[in-house]
């Protein structure tokens, strides 16, 4: 029973000591000796400003730094003005601080480089009237920026004594996705800007930078990407298929999904060009269709439809690809080349037509070969009241329409395919007034004509 109790006490001590805690060391904190550090120069805010005799100066300066730009930002509520502001306080001075000792010792101070290589050398504690002069800083000029084969290609404040070296830390390193990275290329402008050095160096070399220098550390561009197709349908393992860059035959992707299954409806089957091929950042549809157009003799009526036959273009530009080769073991059906973000639909086999339109009783009917439309019609319940003369047959996987009574286009039914009726649009009496009176006009206005040439023939 004693056990128990001491168990339970102990228990309960240990759970307040803990609530507690975050207090006693916020206690202990505030308790601790204060100084005095004054903060001058290019800073969001200046003057006199107390801080713990445990503080370094990195710790220090962000402290004042958030709490000046919360005291700032308190005040605005136009969240444009905010984010105004908040670009404009980004662009302090990290590196070339000068610390002032009150024994007359003049210390530099590299914070950006402290934040990257945890050298305490760069962020000392600070003592009681320690001075910190932030520098003149106008990141468009006083600068370097370094980009290729980094790991943060960025625009870095620049420091006279520079070197290769400081570049490739602060852009943390060369990245590994690339192989035998041993040069960079420092194109350094003139005063005026007219005039452009460039110089390759070895990243061994470690030459030193000036003010301006834009830095390309140099790599054949690293293409171990995730290229993938992806395959939708009836194969044996859909999904999305690795494949290399433009190396990789459609052949070789179907082989790799197992193959077709037995209700694959390959005479339907699509290879539609990813769509990443024309999104990209200097594309747009509108300035495609204006180089589209730019040299065409289209009229008008007839851009609209092109604009129709443009923007298929670029939402589903298929690869004019034949499955059933490729399932036939054709050779060279298969060596069309796929590409990253390729799509292969590969649908079922649909036995069916649809009829839709001014019929009576409009859907799927199941196909039946070697009969023509009008075995549809009358499986559909006939022709409705309102149907006109014009009846179409729209291929499954084409879409192309053709008019079921124009000879020329004795096109056989299949399976997938669609029959459409049109509408025999109204005409009300109005209607047939209001044209009379145009064909009215136009015959007046071609007597007219005729009078007056016979009138001007006499004279």
């Amino acid at each position: 029973m004693k056990k128990s109790f001491w168990i339970i006490s102990l228990f309960l001590i240990t759970s307040v000591f803990a609530q507690s805690d975050n207090k006693i060391t916020s206690d202990l904190l505030s308790s601790a000796p204060t100084i005095s550090v004054t903060i001058g120069g290019n800073f969001i805010t200046t003057g006199t400003f107390p801080a713990s005799i445990n503080e370094r100066a990195d710790a220090f300066v962000t402290r004042l730094f958030n709490q000046a730009k919360a005291n700032m930002l308190s005040k605005i509520t136009d969240p444009a003005q905010i984010q105004q502001i908040e670009n404009q306080i980004a662009y302090y001075p990290l590196r070339d601080i000068t610390l002032k000792r009150a024994s007359g010792e003049n210390i530099k101070l590299d914070l950006l480089k402290f934040r990257l290589t945890g050298d305490f050398k760069d962020n000392p504690y600070l003592k009681n009237d320690d001075v910190l002069i932030f520098p003149q800083y106008d990141h468009n000029i006083n600068f370097f920026a370094i980009s290729g084969a980094v790991n943060n290609p960025n625009t870095f404040q620049f420091v006279q004594g520079d070197k290769l070296s400081d570049a490739l830390l602060f852009a943390q390193g060369v990245n590994k996705a690339y192989e035998n990275v041993t040069e960079a290329e420092i194109d350094r402008l003139s005063y005026n800007g007219e005039h452009m050095k460039s110089m390759k160096v070895n990243l061994s070399d470690d030459v030193p930078l000036e003010m301006g220098d834009r830095i390309v550390v140099l790599a054949q561009d690293d293409e171990k990407k995730d290229f993938v197709v992806n395959v939708i349908g009836e194969v044996n393992m859909p999904g999305k298929i690795p494949i290399t860059k433009d190396r990789t035959t459609i052949r070789e992707v179907i082989n790799k999904c197992g193959g077709f299954k037995d209700d694959a409806d390959l005479s339907k089957a699509e290879l539609i060009r990813g769509t990443n091929v024309f999104k990209s950042l200097i594309f747009s549809d509108e300035l495609e269709r204006l180089r589209m157009l730019r040299m065409s003799t289209l009229i008008e009526e007839d851009t609209s439809y092109f604009d129709v036959d443009e923007m298929l273009r670029l939402m589903r530009g298929n690869g004019l690809v034949d499955f059933e080769k490729i399932a036939a073991g054709d050779s060279s059906a298969g060596n069309f080349i796929v590409r990253d973000g390729d799509v292969i639909y590969v649908p079922p086999k649909v036995n069916l037509i649809y009829i839709f339109g001014q019929i009576n009783d409009p859907g799927y009917i199941p196909f039946k070969k070697g009969e023509n439309y009008k075995y549809y019609i009358s499986k559909a319940g006939g022709l409705g009241e309102t149907a006109s003369g014009d009846i179409y047959l729209i291929k499954g996987k084409s879409r192309a329409w053709y008019n079921v009574d124009d000879i020329k286009n004795n096109i056989n039914i299949e399976p997938g395919d669609y029959i459409w009726i049109s509408k025999k649009t109204p005409r009300t009496f109005w209607y047939q007034i209001e044209r009379i009176g145009q064909l009215a006009t136009v015959i007046t206005g071609i007597a007219t004509l005729v009078f007056l040439y016979y009138q001007v023939k006499k004279l």
